[in-house]
């Protein structure tokens, strides 16, 4: 039978390898992965050094064996901490969409990017073009300010740096030191309103999500008609948010925070 198209030999033994691991069984020597692997020696020497310079595996001089690093353990927090989010969130984004009648958004902060992980159509005219999986600039919108303004004032500043505003809608803003104002005003009151900022005739309400450690690591957020907002509605709609981000929180492990 014909190998697939795009497979690629190194790696189908490196995945050989990965997969000797399990939960009791988890290092292993040389000669053991190259046995059960069915690889040479030498092959599985190279490709093991290899993976442990980028600490996918370690090695245990003593013992002479080789076990999972540290940036699988990275890795797989990911996945486990945006599926245990999602997992967590999911019923207060219907309930939230029902109640504020709002498209209702949750994200979080992926290689230095904003990566929408969920969201909830409102009953609203208006439509907003945010599908899960899709990654903005680090401080796009209501839930990218949120993130970022819980950050170190390094990190805010590297991402500045790094990934320069650029005008979205005339309301954009582009300036590096009103940012890190808004930054430390979101910090300080909790959630973030955006006005107009990425989306003419959209106002975008953004607050926490934190986990068992207590650090921020999602952003729940509701896009609503900027006609149809007043302070009373928007006030409402913080209420309701920041209630709905601290029972997620509290799911995910944190305490009582702000």
């Amino acid at each position: 039978m014909d190998e697939p198209k795009y497979n690629v030999k190194v790696l189908e033994k490196v995945v050989k390898i990965l997969n000797l691991y399990t939960y009791t069984e988890g290092s292993f020597t040389l000669d053991q992965i190259s046995r059960k692997a069915g690889l040479s020696k030498t092959t599985a020497f190279r490709i093991l050094k290899t993976l442990e310079k980028h600490e996918i595996f370690k090695y245990n001089e003593t013992e002479e064996t080789y076990s999972l690093g540290l940036k699988l353990m990275e890795l797989g927090g990911m996945v486990y901490s945006s599926l245990s989010i999602r997992k967590a969130a999911s019923p207060y984004l219907d309930s939230l969409a029902h109640s504020l009648k709002a498209t209702i958004l949750l994200g979080i902060i992926k290689d230095d990017h904003l990566l929408y992980v969920d969201k909830r159509e409102s009953e609203s005219i208006i439509r907003v073009s945010s599908y899960i999986g899709l990654k903005r600039p680090p401080y796009y919108g209501m839930l990218g300010m949120t993130l970022v303004a819980h950050m170190t004032d390094e990190q805010k500043k590297k991402l500045l740096e790094v990934y320069p505003p650029s005008k979205i809608t005339d309301k954009t803003v582009v300036d590096a030191k009103e940012l890190m104002r808004r930054f430390d005003q979101t910090r300080r009151s909790g959630y973030y309103i955006e006005r107009e900022e990425v989306i003419d005739g959209v106002r975008g309400i953004g607050v926490p999500i934190r986990d068992f450690s207590g650090s921020v690591v999602a952003a729940l957020g509701a896009c609503m008609p900027e006609f149809q907002v007043n302070e009373q509605v928007t006030q409402s709609a913080i209420k309701e948010l920041t209630a709905a981000s601290t029972s997620i929180s509290k799911e995910l492990g944190a305490g009582r925070h702000r």
